[in-house]
């Protein structure tokens, strides 16, 4: 068997495992087991490989919200597991839906890729950390200290940014700056008085800080991660030539639904590519046919809107409509070990979206 035959075979086995352990009638996940009565099939028999998956449909937005999060877990699981790690989504585009993750999903689904993946494109370990960026109900507070922490350093230092407030600002406004303003302030205090070599933060907040920073600070920062929005090309070229010249960068795309992708390439120029590690995470496009959504998960190389799927055993998230337009491409051919299944390439909002999709939060 060709790699992409011994991984679409893994896939499609750990699709079935998933399947199996929702729709179980007595220990599955009580949304998936009365989904089920509704389906024109039987999801245990007709739904083993990738190619079934959107016979499911899209996942429904309005379920999540409204519904318990116990309802989309397992039975079996939630009567024997008392450490989930629980989060929330941003909201930007409907109210927050809440997920669920075992320790052992969430180093797969947000520590394990970073670590391969800054191993891969030489980003430095150890140092001192400093993330600018939300704290909880979001699990990228958590996921900052987490990469910190297996990467060789302590645990980061931490300026709070409420993005949902950010985002009741209006864009311009002397409120919105302001509170830019408020977070950076703190941020500088720390770069000032701290030995910082690492920073994990948004874009325009990166920016920010690399217009008020002095070229000695700026030189001593030799990691830049990047989360919570998406790059441009040309904003990633400035700040890596520009304003952190010795620093590795390295961007991360994701949500607090499924996990995050990374970038297996640091070149200057390059176009913001990110690939999902494992097999727990497909990334797919939603295109129109005959006035119709449709889901592909072998499309390669077209620009659409993004679809994900989740398979875990503490959440099965099927055919998720992203908020995002992206490019779905392979995995290149020097990719590490467990990054085999397709990436996204340059990831933008949608500017119409057909039904509401969840928030990037990675």
């Amino acid at each position: 068997m060709t790699q992409s035959e011994v991984t679409k075979a893994a896939i499609d086995t750990r699709l079935a495992n998933v399947i199996a352990r929702h729709f179980h009638p007595e220990n599955g996940a009580p949304y998936w087991i009365e989904k089920a009565q509704s389906l024109q099939l039987d999801p245990t028999k007709d739904i083993r490989r990738i190619e079934d998956l959107p016979r499911l449909g899209f996942m429904d937005q309005a379920a999540m919200r409204r519904r318990p999060l116990d309802d989309f877990i397992p039975k079996c699981i939630c009567e024997c597991r008392n450490d989930l790690i629980i989060a929330q989504t941003g909201g930007t585009l409907g109210e927050p839906i809440w997920t669920a993750y075992t320790p052992e999903e969430y180093e797969a689904a947000f520590v394990s890729p970073f670590v391969a993946a800054a191993a891969h494109v030489g980003f430095p370990i150890g140092g001192r950390w400093l993330y600018v960026g939300p704290s909880g109900p979001h699990i990228i507070g958590q996921a900052a200290r987490s990469i910190a922490r297996a990467t060789g350093s302590r645990d980061p230092f931490m300026v709070d940014f409420d993005a949902r407030w950010a985002k009741r600002l209006p864009a311009g406004s002397f409120a919105a700056h302001r509170y830019l303003t408020h977070v950076v302030e703190q941020a500088m205090a720390v770069i000032r008085t701290q030995p910082i070599s690492h920073i994990f933060s948004t874009p325009p907040v990166l920016k920010s800080l690399a217009a008020e920073m002095n070229e000695a600070e700026r030189f001593r920062i030799l990691g830049v991660h990047y989360g919570g929005m998406a790059i441009e090309a040309d904003d990633m070229a400035h700040l890596q030539s520009a304003a952190f010249p010795r620093a590795r960068h390295l961007s991360g795309y994701g949500n607090t639904l499924f996990g995050c992708c990374l970038e297996l390439d640091a070149s200057p120029a390059r176009e913001p590519t990110y690939f999902p590690q494992g097999e727990r995470l497909l990334l797919g496009s939603c295109g129109n046919a005959n006035d119709a959504l449709t889901i592909d998960y072998g499309v390669i190389g077209s620009a659409a809107q993004c679809v994900f799927t989740r398979m875990d055993e503490t959440m099965f998230i099927a055919n998720m409509l992203e908020r995002d337009e992206v490019t779905i491409v392979r995995p290149p051919r020097n990719a590490p070990t467990g990054f085999h299944t397709n990436g996204a390439r340059s990831p933008r909002p949608v500017a119409r979206l057909p039904i509401p999709a969840v928030q990037s939060l990675y």
